[in-house]
């Protein structure tokens, strides 16, 4: 009997060219588990916006707030992720900060991904 997934179930992937950049080499784990997670809670028919506060972060991770903070910024500087509306306390409800990914397109038609964790670089040390 084999096993296979149920149709519709959704998964996360990461390719082994995204995986060979800097872009990737250079991150920490909590960093790769991060990213992972955005991944996870993409869904195409929300456009390309991914919640995830830093609170539900920690907890997801298992890492206290500094060390998720310090993913989300290494993600941000190096091109996985950028943030497409800043979360905040200044509406009537609490709402969290939302995230795009730079590995999925807009949505909006015959746009393609930005990628630009595939050009980054770090910074050289003289």
């Amino acid at each position: 009997m084999s096993k296979r997934k149920p149709k519709g179930e959704s998964h996360v992937r990461v390719y082994a060219h995204e995986m060979r950049v800097p872009a990737w080499q250079t991150l920490d784990v909590d960093a790769r588990a991060l990213l992972l997670e955005l991944r996870a809670l993409y869904r195409p028919s929300q456009g390309n916006v991914v919640f995830l506060s830093l609170r539900e972060a920690m907890r997801r991770l298992h890492i206290g707030q500094r060390r998720a903070q310090h993913a989300f910024a290494a993600l941000i500087e190096r091109g996985w992720i950028s943030i497409a509306a800043p979360g905040g306390f200044s509406r009537k409800t609490r709402h969290a900060t939302s995230y795009r990914l730079e590995n999925e397109s807009t949505g909006e038609p015959n746009s393609i991904p930005r990628k630009p964790y595939m050009r980054w670089q770090p910074e050289k040390t003289r």
